[in-house]
């Protein structure tokens, strides 16, 4: 077993796929839901307009699409 750095807060963890401690990957997973339930109402939604609706930072919308979590429309 390997001992990894959380890629959202930085401390120690058990690795795992994801790359996030246990919770910062219970966030991660909120955070996703929220914009999968917003891109099923919204399909053709920019990640700005994800934003304006949810709030969520630009930054970890843009951390989601580049782990191909969430296709957003260009």
């Amino acid at each position: 077993m390997e001992l990894a750095n959380c890629k959202h807060c930085g401390g120690l963890f058990l690795m795992n796929k994801s790359g996030y401690c246990s919770r910062c990957q219970t966030t991660h997973d909120r955070i996703y839901m929220r914009v999968r339930d917003d891109l099923r109402v919204h399909p053709k939604s920019t990640v700005m307009d994800v934003h304006v609706r949810t709030g969520i930072p630009v930054s970890k919308l843009l951390e989601i699409r580049r782990e191909d979590y969430i296709p957003f429309s260009r």
